[in-house]
């Protein structure tokens, strides 16, 4: 099974370890408000200035999470994120390392339990029998409000560092790229977007910054959201030139996989001015999941 993030795996936390680590991130990253102050009771104070995005690399089926393998029930990260986008009722999902399976699970069981959420998924691979027979297996944004078209816009990298993945008797090259879904926020427009990068070719963090700095595609006045396992620590270069277009929500160096930050949630300059993240560790995944909460200031 695929595994495209570099490190060893993170044994689950115990209970105690986990408090004692949301307690810290809380305290460190910027978590959410008073006891009880839920994500519908923030919007509804706040009205449609703050953005709410969950980010989870969700280790679906991936070689060190074999309790997911595919799968899509208890104990399972899709399980996992009906809980958090449950209670925390985050504006927009993007994930990581999730069969096209699941994502369907994930959207019906949100459905279920009152949080329906509308959304598009990109295949990287079709060559991961956990993923089930189409064996698809790749990266998808979900938002509280309807994506436009439903339809996948996914812009594939040209530099790939020809990267491939052998599973069920073939080898296939990877295809990671750019995912976007145009939804909305409020009274106007949002794109939100996820990546899943590959370690050995940064380049593909500039081609992000280039491919949105185009106005014919990413307009100036619509707000954009970008996420995703960069595969990079803060402080590589692509890293620092992604930040000269993008404000980052997380201010902290937070680790986020096997002791290192190598997940982010970026927004545009033009339209937030200041973010907070929780970043948290949760049994299921290899990664920690970030809750992302961007303030937005119009345009300017």
């Amino acid at each position: 099974m695929p595994r495209f993030r570099h490190g060893r795996f993170r044994p689950p936390v115990t209970r105690l370890a986990f408090l004692g680590t949301l307690l810290v991130g809380a305290l460190l990253v910027g978590g959410p408000g008073p006891a009880g102050d839920t994500g519908q009771d923030r919007r509804d104070r706040d009205g449609a200035r703050e953005v709410s995005v969950l980010h989870y690399n969700m280790c679906g089926a991936a070689t060190g999470c074999p309790w997911n393998a595919g799968r899509s029930g208890r104990g399972t990260s899709v399980a996992r994120i009906v809980t958090e986008a449950r209670n925390s009722r985050p504006d927009a999902i993007t994930l990581n390392e999730v069969c096209a399976t699941q994502y369907t699970a994930l959207r019906e069981r949100l459905a279920a339990a009152g949080a329906p959420m509308d959304g598009t998924f990109q295949g990287g691979l079709t060559n991961v029998p956990a993923c089930g027979p189409a064996g698809r297996f790749g990266t998808a944004v979900l938002s509280r409000e309807p994506v436009r078209d439903g339809a996948p816009e996914f812009r594939a990298f040209t530099d790939t560092g020809g990267e491939t993945y052998r599973n069920a008797g073939r080898a296939e090259p990877v295809h990671r790229g750019l995912l976007c879904a145009r939804t909305r926020h409020g009274d106007g427009p949002l794109t939100v977007c996820t990546a899943h990068t590959y370690a050995a070719v940064p380049g593909q963090l500039d081609e992000i910054r280039a491919w949105t700095a185009d106005e014919s595609r990413f307009p100036p006045g619509t707000p954009l959201i970008v996420a995703g396992d960069l595969n990079l620590p803060p402080h590589a270069p692509a890293v620092d030139r992604l930040r000269t277009r993008f404000l980052e929500a997380d201010r902290t160096d937070a680790p986020t996989a096997d002791g290192r930050k190598i997940d982010y949630v970026f927004a545009d300059r033009r339209h937030f001015g200041s973010g907070t993240t929780l970043v948290r560790d949760f049994p299921e995944s290899d990664h920690a999941m970030l809750l992302a909460r961007l303030e937005r200031t119009g345009p300017r």
